[in-house]
């Protein structure tokens, strides 16, 4: 199995430094049958950096923002959803070992609680998922 996490999926739905290799990715693990996964607050972080990019960076107008909402709802449905309740206390645990965000620390905790690889394109939770055995894709 293979955990996406946000940045991961912003990716697949708006056009970035990334994308190209983040799509080659899930076409191959689709193609061979590889569960995809995240974490349930995947899809408002998600959402959030697509409204960021139409309100705040100005560089998504309204209408593409609305595609890409609609095009991270279709992926979302073909993804096992794990609840964050469920990892909340090893999260935080970790969290506070790292100092970073409970939020990544749920992405690197979902994947080592299912011996999972991690998909990002955050660097910094690249570096600390990998002190902790996470395969990280795409390779750097």
């Amino acid at each position: 199995m293979i955990v996406l996490d946000a940045s991961f999926l912003v990716k697949l739905i708006l056009e970035e430094n990334g994308s190209d290799k983040a799509r080659e990715l899930v076409r191959s693990w689709a193609g061979s049958g590889e569960p995809l996964a995240t974490i349930d607050l995947a899809l408002p972080e998600a959402l959030n950096a697509v409204w960021k990019h139409c309100r705040k960076i100005g560089d998504l107008d309204r209408e593409k923002a609305c595609e890409a909402m609609e095009d991270l709802l279709k992926i979302w449905s073909s993804l096992k959803i794990y609840s964050s309740e469920e990892f909340a206390e090893e999260a935080f645990k970790l969290a506070v070992e790292e100092n970073i965000t409970v939020y990544d620390s749920l992405y690197i905790q979902l994947a080592r609680s299912t011996r999972s690889g991690l998909a990002t394109f955050d660097d910094k939770l690249a570096r600390i998922a990998t002190k902790y055995a996470v395969t990280i894709h795409p390779k750097t």
